[in-house]
């Protein structure tokens, strides 16, 4: 496909040399008749075999010697281009039922669902239209899935929830009796549990992508159009306000609030209390960011200062 030919179907601005191209590859291993993409001008140096390159719109005005597509996104052009060219990808479940899936009878399955292979749904679920249930998931009873949602191989949705009481010398289980509702659109990635609530609903909001490996505990809230990484924990619950990002690994103690708009840095935890809205809190123990950095950059500087404050203990001690 001509370089033109694929501006067109993008509905995107091309400038230089009208060249074919056969696919999509990244930087470092674009060839001939490759398209790639940069995001900033650093990335953009590192262009060298490949035939054209998507760039974004800040980088239009010195456009790059090479032809190039011009996009407000251009990670998501290179996503559709790649498809516009032909290129193969995993495609999940086609729409219906695997014969290896255990469907409960009572459970209500919207149209053009896909459920994959080995897949087990309990009573009382209702899945909605047009979603794609992956090899392996879990959908506990009671669980409520709204329309377009993905959820990827080996998730499990609706488990009981981590609920114990100490006592007479032993940890008794507390029943939970709630269950877990999620919004249109919800994307829940590979190996992810979220738990039933106690009483109530455990929440996605609508929009919201779960990474791989991820787990969310009874009860808890998470907001619209979110963004949970890869090994984030949340204990029971927590409130995840619209909008939040939380970055790898970070982790959340029972009844926190993060504010609709605010980011959580990898490995941050919140162990109590809430994060304002649209602020950034990072560090093992989390505070402000810019406060987390102040520490750690004293803290970089201690060892030199403990020498300093050795070699005047030792002058003092040589005056006396």
């Amino acid at each position: 496909m001509k370089l033109s030919q694929l501006a067109t179907s993008l509905d995107l601005p091309h400038h230089g040399k009208d060249v074919t191209l056969k696919g999509v590859a990244p930087v470092e291993s674009a060839g001939d008749g490759m398209l790639t993409f940069v995001q900033s001008a650093n990335w953009l140096k590192r262009v060298e075999g490949a035939a054209a390159v998507i760039i974004p719109q800040e980088l239009a005005e010195t456009p790059p010697d090479i032809p190039c597509l011009i996009s407000p996104a251009p990670v998501l052009s290179a996503a559709d281009a790649g498809k516009i060219l032909g290129m193969s990808s995993h495609p999940g479940p086609a729409p219906g039922i695997h014969p290896s899936a255990v469907i409960d009878p009572s459970a209500e399955l919207g149209a053009r669902v896909a459920i994959g292979p080995g897949v087990v749904v309990e009573a009382d679920v209702v899945i909605g239209e047009g979603c794609q249930i992956h090899p392996n998931v879990v959908i506990h009873q009671g669980s409520r899935l709204g329309c377009g949602c993905i959820i990827h191989a080996n998730a499990v949705i609706g488990a009981e929830g981590f609920g114990f009481e100490f006592v007479g010398g032993k940890h008794a289980r507390i029943t939970h009796f709630g269950g877990v509702a999620i919004g249109d659109d919800v994307e829940v990635g590979a190996g992810t549990t979220i738990d039933r609530a106690r009483f109530g609903m455990t929440t996605i909001g609508e929009g919201s992508r779960i990474d791989n490996q991820v787990q969310v505990g009874h009860n808890v809230q998470i907001g619209k159009h979110c963004v949970i990484v890869s090994q984030v924990g949340i204990a029971g619950s927590c409130v995840v306000e619209d909008y939040a990002i939380l970055a790898g690994q970070a982790g959340l103690a029972p009844h926190v609030t993060i504010g609709q708009g605010a980011r959580i840095g990898a490995s941050t935890g919140i162990a109590g209390g809430s994060v304002p809205a649209g602020e950034t809190w990072s560090g093992w123990w989390g505070q402000p960011h810019r406060e987390s950095m102040s520490q750690l950059s004293a803290m970089r500087k201690l060892p030199a200062f403990m020498k300093q404050v050795r070699a005047f203990m030792k002058k003092m001690e040589k005056s006396e």
